[in-house]
């Protein structure tokens, strides 16, 4: 993959990307990060540093792939709250999620956008409290209605991925999202805007295939004009693999 150019318009590629890597391809991924990418990493649980790492390097490698350019030449602008853009290309967006052993990479031309994967169990014992502290009267009995404790974390989940991929497209903190409502009506492709104006935009949600063990959520821009986008899916493998 080299100088593959943006994604079409209306188009959203979905990079699918395996964390598990031995320590020489993580040593690799490490040099082509910025020393900001490598404090943060450092920052992590020491179980997660390889993965974090793994994560941030291969996004720029495919970042790069897409420009044709060295992936360490990359430079990133940041939001008040965070959220990276490319410095040299805003044209290219995307956004980056890790949790457990896998990464989603999201990239769309001139569409902000947000992403979140969360590993499956959510603690069972804590979805129905926090779902209850946190989200709207109508989640929260959503999560309590669940057949089971592991069903109801899964709804807890599946909710949260929808709010968090929503504050991080809009550039902001999760706390403003907490309350944000997503469900549990909410289908595929629908426009949602926050009642509060908390959170500035109108925004398409929609599930992310994310495989066994793993939710997902997605959150596009979608102000009027804009087109519906389509998800194309991708794997990242590495050469040699």
């Amino acid at each position: 993959m080299t100088g593959a150019g943006c994604p079409p318009d209306g188009t959203v590629h979905v990079w699918r990307i395996p964390l598990s890597a031995p320590p020489h391809v993580v040593s690799e991924l490490t040099a082509v990060l910025d020393p900001g990418e490598r404090e943060r990493g450092e920052r992590a649980l020491p179980e997660d540093r390889a993965r974090s790492r793994v994560a941030h390097g291969t996004a720029r490698l495919i970042l790069g792939a897409y420009l044709a350019e060295p992936p360490e030449h990359l430079r990133y602008t940041y939001g008040r709250w965070g959220k990276p853009a490319l410095h040299d290309h805003p044209e290219l967006c995307f956004n980056l999620s890790h949790s457990g052993g896998l990464a989603l990479l999201a990239v769309a031309s001139q569409r902000a956008l947000g992403i979140d994967v969360e590993r499956l169990p959510h603690p069972a014992d804590r979805a129905v409290r926090k779902a209850e502290r946190w989200f709207p009267a109508e989640e929260a009995a959503y999560v309590r209605a669940g057949r089971d404790p592991d069903d109801a974390a899964a709804r807890f989940t599946a909710l949260w991925t929808r709010k968090e991929a929503w504050v991080k497209a809009a550039g902001g903190r999760m706390v403003q999202g907490l309350r944000l409502p997503v469900g549990p009506g909410l289908r595929d492709g629908d426009t949602v805007r926050d009642p509060e104006g908390r959170v500035p935009g109108r925004w398409s949600l929609t599930g992310v295939p994310a495989g066994d063990g793993y939710v997902a959520a997605l959150a596009v821009a979608a102000e009027p004009g804009e087109r519906p986008v389509r998800l194309e899916l991708r794997r990242w493998r590495r050469s040699g693999t």
